[in-house]
């Protein structure tokens, strides 16, 4: 469940509240005695992706050579080239 955070337009009290999707948003403040009306508190993520590696496009391509396949020859080169030379 997402925790949405209110602030008190009275009294400036900031609070988080968890609650479901579905809920209605909280409209009092919830510090003893104020009961003034709050609104919610949107605020940037706490995490954030940047640089290339965090898309489904930067891996898994098809035309991409790595260095050790690129220069190492295989068990199935050194067969046809030993034959070939023969």
């Amino acid at each position: 469940m997402p925790i949405y955070e209110y602030e008190c337009e009275k009294c400036g009290f900031r609070f988080e509240v968890q609650q479901s999707i579905h809920d209605e948003p909280v409209t009092e403040c919830r510090r003893d005695g104020c009961n003034g009306p709050v609104r919610r508190v949107f605020s940037p993520p706490a995490i954030i992706f940047k640089g290339s590696g965090f898309y489904v496009t930067d891996y898994g391509r098809a035309n991409s050579n790595t260095h050790e396949s690129a220069t190492k020859p295989t068990a199935s080169d050194k067969n046809t080239s030993t034959t070939d030379t023969e």
